[in-house]
């Protein structure tokens, strides 16, 4: 049995899936293992894109093993900011935390993140290792001063991982992107409506089994999406 002292804090995990079989059940059985042992009250969202490897099978098997683990299935992919939104719609509990199945920064880390919401509604990080290659640095680096830039923010990193929300406040942004420009525009989101935030230092883990769907080209893909929500966003405003 399980003595060890719970969180009072409920917690959604979003765990968005394409094309993970790889990885799906091992980071699954992970997530969920950390999860009930340290929160009372949880649930797991896994949001399910049209996968085509049989991972949407194995979803189903995981939901199946815990009444606690839930599954969406999303029929097609539409990207990643559209499974998140789905989640984040989804989501009923305290707390809101989105994890992809390659977990890109260790699960403790949370708890770095659970006693700052007694002063924020929302924990975001920056990453404090830089492990990419000199391109993939130097892409990064031109791509987030430039949002930075064009959406007016003060932030250290617009889209690195790990980020955990208040669920009244995530649920209240009128997040418009289902594509990875999704961090960005959330990040202009809470700076436009003066939402409480703090930024920490993150740790990342370099995938090594499995595939990533980012590619050389999906900083384009967030450029184009950039352009359209600075031309869309002065209609809401």
């Amino acid at each position: 049995m399980n003595n060890q002292k719970k969180h009072i804090y409920s917690i959604s995990v979003i765990v968005p899936v394409y094309n993970e079989i790889k990885l799906l059940e091992k980071s699954i059985s992970k997530i969920h293992t950390f999860i009930s042992g340290n929160f009372k009250d949880y649930e797991i969202i896994i949001v399910e894109s049209g996968s085509t490897d049989g991972s949407d099978k194995i979803c189903n098997i995981l939901t199946a093993q815990s009444s606690h683990i839930k599954i969406i299935h999303e029929g097609k992919r539409n990207g990643f900011g559209s499974a998140l939104k789905i989640g984040y719609k989804t989501a009923s509990k305290e707390l809101v935390w989105s994890i992809t199945v390659d977990l890109p920064f260790p699960v403790e880390t949370i708890f770095k993140a659970l006693p700052l919401f007694s002063e924020y509604d929302c924990v975001l990080s920056y990453r404090a290792n830089t492990r990419k290659s000199i391109f993939r640095n130097f892409q990064s680096f031109v791509f987030n001063e430039l949002v930075k830039k064009a959406l007016r923010l003060k932030v250290k990193h617009v889209n690195s991982a790990f980020k955990v929300f208040k669920r009244e406040v995530i649920q209240s942004l009128p997040i418009m992107s289902d594509g990875w420009f999704i961090d960005s525009e959330i990040l202009y989101w809470i700076t436009h409506k003066k939402i409480p935030y703090v930024e920490i230092p993150v740790e990342l883990i370099e995938r090594t089994d499995g595939k990533s769907s980012i590619t050389l080209l999906t900083p384009l893909g967030m450029l184009k999406e950039l352009l359209h929500f600075i031309k869309n966003v002065k209609k809401t405003l």
